[in-house]
């Protein structure tokens, strides 16, 4: 599994539910040529729902996701329950329904290439950075999030990956050095966003204090809320 495969997972399930339960980050892949200027987010949002759907390829649907009826796909954990928030941010249904073969709306957005392995270890360094801003990622969680890397296909390398870097989170003034231009500054904090719940006052604090570090608008804000679904 490549470093994009893995930050397209942790994207879609916002680092094993601890971003929020319902998964908005497949929307923006909807939007194709729509994104305009926002291909780098757009190209994130497409790594996303990839995740999803090479997950559901393999799976088979209901009887992999272990979904049981009548329960709502984005209250469930697991690997189910990301696959259920990004189709119900797809699609409104809270029912998985067999992956559509892509259309031209679906296709890669135009500036994914630009996610190279070196962005996507930042952004997944990210994310892990943000996950720390409330100063705990439990056993539990930690065990959660290497068990959807497994479920979705990563080999010992991935898991080792991940794991170095939530033991070992990199500090933000470090991270940042590497965020050069505007592209790169959202694609940052998108990442950062999807990893943490933002009604808690020490993450809110935390984003705000990137929003500030990062010098985004209140509209380049506003846009990566959208993406994430504002919750």
């Amino acid at each position: 599994m490549s470093l994009k495969k893995v930050l397209g997972l942790m994207l879609a399930s916002r680092m094993a539910g601890r971003g929020g339960r319902r998964g908005g980050l497949g929307t923006a892949a909807m939007l194709g040529g729509g994104m305009g200027r926002k291909a780098g987010l757009a190209s994130m949002a497409y790594l996303a729902y990839r995740a999803y759907q090479d997950h559901q390829s393999r799976s088979g649907g209901n009887q992999a996701t272990g979904q049981t009826t009548g329960t709502p796909t984005s209250a469930q954990g697991g690997i189910g329950g990301m696959i259920g928030s990004v189709m119900e941010s797809l699609t409104g249904q809270s029912q998985p329904q067999p992956a559509a073969a892509p259309t031209q709306t679906q296709t890669a957005p135009e500036g994914e290439d630009r996610i190279t392995d070196a962005k996507a270890l930042l952004l997944l360094q990210a994310m892990v950075a943000a996950a720390w801003a409330d100063n705990a990622i439990s056993t539990e969680e930690r065990s959660r999030i290497i068990g959807q890397l497994d479920a979705a296909g990563a080999d010992e390398s991935d898991r080792r990956l991940v794991e170095r870097e939530i033991a070992q989170p990199q500090p933000l003034d470090r991270l940042l050095l590497q965020v050069r231009d505007r592209e790169t500054a959202e694609q940052f904090y998108l990442a950062s966003r999807a990893a943490i719940d933002p009604n808690t006052p020490e993450n809110k604090a935390y984003l705000d204090t990137l929003r500030a570090r990062l010098s985004l608008s209140d509209e380049e804000v506003r846009e990566v809320e959208d993406l994430t679904g504002g919750v």
